[in-house]
């Protein structure tokens, strides 16, 4: 009887362990919505959770708080349209030391109203950079959703899927650093070092992007809160890459650290912008660019503290603590004669041309504020307009003009003090140290294009950013991601014989072999060309 039950013990223990390091499958019902959540309710982590062919409206949120793969029947089988008003479609919890993963889904727009944003999002995931969880959303389809899709301090891989927005909006992916080290805001990306080519970043590769509007460029990715992000050996067209400061989004401090390289990018002569930095470091290179402008393409590096105040932090006005202020201020101290829009008068002066361009002037009567200057003449500055309101002078006012060296969080800065709480003051000890932008080996229309545009005074060359110049001791981590070489892809639906499926077929096979050529770092005009054209056809599939 002993010998019995402690066998009846061997076999419980080995079933058990098999089921936890080996994936079972559970197979949803249908599409639904509840019948999706009841196959996950009885999942475990390390399952797979399919969902079959077939197309269902989603009204409330799906809960995914297990590591598992939820994976579909692949891109025009599963169908999913989003109605879940008010609520987050997909609201995803990584696992500590596991993978989540959710492939072969195709999103569509099911109705949803208001506009999903961030930071909700229509799907969201929340991960961590110090327990091991990890993520991949892989060879799926997003098109035209009224929403976006954010990721808060997640680890992990965006690759191979299909986005297109336009019809909505015109943004797609909200990267956030939020949560990273454990602190809040962001405050614990900006504490520690951007690490540039290891694995912890968000890595977004081999997707194919497009913005349909046709007299706004779209925004792929707005990195906030110390977020930290790679964009690479994508298709990306209409599209500017950028992210926001530490301004406007109030406490959260700006995104942290973004890698741009590989990509064709395509902004059909909408507009100009390949990127566009607003605080933090960022590594742009090897990347063609077409119909951007030509030699008027830009990557620009902005601070908007420097233009005007935000609510948290101020404005960069020369005596702000959070920034680094020039030792001689004030350079002048004067009194206003005259006024206009944007030009004050000083009486007395005799100043060199252009002398104060890129310092600030201060308004030290009345109502006070402070703007940028953009140019002077003898006795008169010109400066810039705000974004809510603008600097006004009457004769009489008084006024300072101070310059600032380096403000908080501003292109080209990196590791600072750790902040904390709610409504941080300059601690005692406060610095942050510069980490400068590299821009190398990129073409716009065949010719180099290898400089920043830098926006503000502050931001200076040489200093926060090197043109034409790689970074000394930078290398690309490994492509493909690890995470998209130890899994398979999701199963291909049965081939159709319609128009756009054929299509798609033929524009996944000229990707390919783009891939393989980038990877040589080879370049086929020919190709690009019949690879926008097919991008331009299948637009008329969506």
């Amino acid at each position: 009887m002993r010998l019995t039950a402690l066998a009846l013990l061997a076999a419980t223990l080995i079933l058990g362990f098999s089921r936890f390091t080996g994936a079972t499958t559970v197979n949803a019902n249908s599409v639904s919505q509840s019948d999706v959540a009841a196959a996950i309710g009885s999942a475990v982590d390390g399952d797979i959770v399919t969902i079959p062919a077939g197309t269902a409206t989603w009204t409330r949120t799906l809960p995914v708080t297990k590591a598992i793969t939820l994976q579909g029947a692949g891109i025009g089988a599963t169908i999913i349209k989003d109605n879940a008003r008010n609520v987050k479609l997909i609201a995803c919890s990584l696992v500590a030391s596991r993978l989540t993963r959710i492939t072969g889904i195709e999103f569509q727009d099911g109705g949803r109203t208001p506009t999903a944003a961030a930071p909700g999002g229509i799907i969201h995931i929340e991960g961590s950079n110090t327990n091991g969880g990890r993520f991949r959303f892989d060879h799926c389809k997003w098109t035209g959703l009224n929403g976006f899709f954010v990721l808060n301090t997640v680890i992990g891989v965006v690759d191979h899927n299909i986005v297109t927005v336009g019809n909505h909006v015109s943004e797609w992916m909200y990267p956030y650093g939020s949560a990273w080290n454990g602190a809040a805001y962001g405050d614990g990306s900006w504490a520690a070092s951007a690490n540039y080519g290891s694995s912890q970043f968000l890595f977004i590769e081999d997707n194919t992007f497009t913005c349909t509007r046709t007299t706004i460029q779209g925004t792929l990715t707005d990195g906030f809160n110390g977020a930290r992000f790679v964009v690479r050996h994508n298709s990306i067209n209409n599209f500017v890459i950028g992210n926001h400061g530490t301004e406007s989004p109030g406490r959260g401090r700006s995104s942290r650290a973004m890698e741009i390289y590989n990509n064709q990018i395509d902004c059909h002569d909408v507009n100009r912008y390949v990127s566009g930095a607003r605080g933090g470091g960022e590594l742009f290179h090897d990347n063609t660019i077409m119909n951007c402008g030509g030699a008027s393409t830009l990557a620009t590096l902005s601070a908007f503290r420097m233009i005007a105040p935000f609510f948290q932090w101020g404005g960069a006005d020369g005596m702000n603590g959070w920034d680094k202020n020039n030792l001689g201020n004030p350079f002048y101290s004067g009194t206003a004669a005259s006024a206009g829009n944007l030009t004050v008068t000083a009486s007395g002066s005799r100043w060199a041309v252009n002398q104060w361009a890129g310092y600030t002037i201060m308004k030290t009567s009345g109502s006070g504020g402070f703007a940028y200057i953009e140019s002077n003449t003898a006795n008169t500055i010109t400066f810039s307009a705000g974004f809510n309101s603008n600097l006004s002078f009457t004769a009489g006012d008084t006024f300072k003009i101070n310059k600032v060296n380096q403000s908080i969080d501003q292109p080209g800065v990196g590791q600072s003090t750790l902040l904390s709480g709610d409504n941080p003051t300059p601690p005692p000890n406060w610095n942050q140290v510069v980490e400068p932008c590299y821009i190398w080996n990129n073409t716009t229309d065949g010719h180099p294009f290898n400089t920043f545009s830098a926006e503000t005074s502050n931001i200076k060359q040489g200093v926060n950013y090197f043109n034409n110049m790689a970074m000394p001791g930078y290398t690309e981590y490994a492509y493909p991601h690890p995470l998209v070489t130890e899994q398979p892809p999701p199963p291909t639906p049965p081939p159709s014989t319609t128009q756009c499926s054929l299509l798609q077929q033929r524009l996944d096979r000229l990707q390919r072999r783009q891939q393989r050529l980038q990877q040589r770092h080879r370049q086929n005009p020919r190709l690009n060309r019949r690879i926008r054209r097919l991008q331009d056809q299948l637009q008329q599939c969506v």
